[in-house]
């Protein structure tokens, strides 16, 4: 269990180092969701998110930590089926998102 604080400097240190991440390998939004959404489906699912090489073997947190990311930024809900490319882009490359 988490306290408020505590759960908010997790969430941030989760969010830098998948942008870090994502950055390092594929160096734009593009690749990146290419890479993930590879059925054409028009969103990236879930479990092909949690099963991507970032999630397994470069990022040092566990599951049930990037569930609670997931669900404090509400990147993955009930109402969608997955995250689409300008949530995508929002959240991990905001450098190459434009308002």
């Amino acid at each position: 269990m988490y306290y408020s604080v505590e759960k908010t400097l997790l969430c941030r240190n989760i969010r830098d180092r998948l942008r870090k991440e994502f950055w390092a390998m594929f160096r734009n939004a593009e690749s990146a969701y290419a890479a993930l959404d590879f059925t054409g489906l028009g969103y990236i699912p879930e479990q092909t998110f949690f099963d991507c090489i970032i999630i397994r073997e470069r990022v040092p947190y566990s599951v049930p930590e990037l569930r609670m990311y997931f669900k404090e930024y509400n990147l993955f809900n009930e109402k969608t089926q997955g995250l689409d490319f300008d949530n995508f882009k929002k959240n991990f490359f905001p450098h190459l998102y434009l308002v």
